[in-house]
């Protein structure tokens, strides 16, 4: 059986990824939290795009601000990539060191106990959206 979320099925996958342009779309809160998507999302990103949480932060803005397609929302409007802003919701009043990001990305290597909670949404839609600008056959897994 073939593991489609080991490091190399999924470079290998993201190796076809050459037209970044297009229409992205976030899926439905109840697709992104679910333990199997947030699992699988931090799979994506310890094999994809592997750096610190302070380094993601900034990668995350530099990925959707160049992005030069149209992006629609899960409530189907349209997304500014210019109005993105990864420092504003992945940094909190309660988490101004961006410790969530460490714990997602731990959940690459243990799986998580529980579902997101609804008040991650924001972080998990950014993720998410990041990962299909950038991999879109990779963020085509996450949620099926």
């Amino acid at each position: 059986m073939t593991d489609y979320f080991s490091p190399e099925a999924l470079q290998a996958l993201a190796a076809n990824d050459n037209d970044p342009v297009g229409i992205v779309r976030i899926p439905p809160s109840e697709l992104l939290l679910t333990k199997a998507a947030i699992r699988r999302m931090a799979i994506a990103y310890r094999a994809l795009l592997p750096c610190s949480r302070y380094k993601l932060v900034d990668l995350l803005d530099e990925i959707a601000w160049g992005f030069e397609g149209v992006i629609v929302g899960a409530e189907g409007r349209s997304i500014d990539p210019l109005s993105i802003c990864a420092d504003t919701i992945m940094r909190t009043d309660e988490d101004p060191s961006c410790s969530w990001l460490g714990a997602f990305l731990r959940f690459a290597v243990h799986e998580p106990k529980q579902a997101p909670q609804k008040r991650t949404l924001p972080r998990l839609e950014l993720l998410y959206l990041v990962l299909v600008i950038r991999y879109p056959s990779v963020a085509a897994r996450i949620t099926a």
